[in-house]
């Protein structure tokens, strides 16, 4: 039942607020007591088959940019690849995985705080002249899903607000449909090397279908705003912890 609840908690942050995914998954999933690399699969796994929805009605409403997400694409797809291939290695040394639980308790809180930032400030680019700048970049994200999970969808939205001169809707659109692209290589990739468990995702997509249709509806009635800095700050203390449990 426990991840019924944890499915459906995590998708309907992702449709009130649009931040989650593997942000708020690992690091619950890794509080439950699941090993890090298992909860990441789980993560890359259960973030990929909730976002095909999501994606779908982007796309027929417009809202992804192609032209950005080639862009994404050409620099994100050798990273997730390379960043789950060594997560492998990782998982084979013990002395690895404190190390990799103290970076995703980093990676959340230094995402976490841009967010909040980039939320607080409402900032914006006005030229798109650094475009070119996004394959890069998404090669670092895509490095960054592949090995910690955390993050497609937070740092992908900062990536393109800062970045891009997108309409709100085109950077959700584009950025669920990249981290769509990036959790379904890399989910797969985790399965195939065992790094995963088939039985938790489907429970947890099972209770994140409700989440999601509950989200969207929590969006027309509560304020956006408020609610994404509330979770903003909640993701912080929750890196924290991590950290701290890194260190015992």
């Amino acid at each position: 039942m426990k991840f019924y609840i944890v499915g459906f908690f995590v998708a309907f942050l992702i449709g009130l607020t649009g931040v989650g995914g593997g942000t708020v998954t690992v690091p619950l999933l890794i509080l439950m007591g699941i090993e890090p690399t298992i909860a990441i699969g789980i993560s890359l796994g259960f973030s990929a088959l909730i976002k095909i929805p999501s994606s779908m009605i982007y796309f027929f409403k417009g809202h992804i940019d192609k032209k950005t997400l080639i862009y994404l694409s050409l620099g994100g797809i050798p990273g997730v690849v390379l960043g789950s291939l060594i997560l492998r290695k990782i998982y084979q040394q013990d002395h690895l995985k404190s190390v990799m639980l103290l970076l995703i308790g980093v990676i959340i809180v230094i995402s976490s705080l841009i967010n909040l930032w980039h939320t607080i400030k409402d900032y914006r680019p006005t030229t798109n002249k650094y475009t070119l700048l996004l394959p890069v970049c998404a090669f670092l994200i895509g490095f960054e899903v592949g090995t910690f999970s955390s993050g497609a969808g937070a740092l992908g939205t900062l990536l393109l607000l800062s970045l891009t001169t997108l309409s709100p809707s085109d950077v959700v659109g584009t950025d669920i449909a990249f981290g769509l692209i990036l959790s379904l290589i890399g989910g797969g990739i985790h399965l195939f090397q065992g790094l995963s468990d088939s039985s938790i995702i489907f429970k947890m997509v099972m209770g994140g279908i409700f989440g999601a249709i509950g989200g969207a509806y929590a969006c027309m009635i509560f304020p956006k705003k408020p609610a994404r800095i509330f979770l903003l700050i909640w993701l912080i203390f929750i890196g924290v912890m991590l950290f701290f449990r890194s260190l015992r």
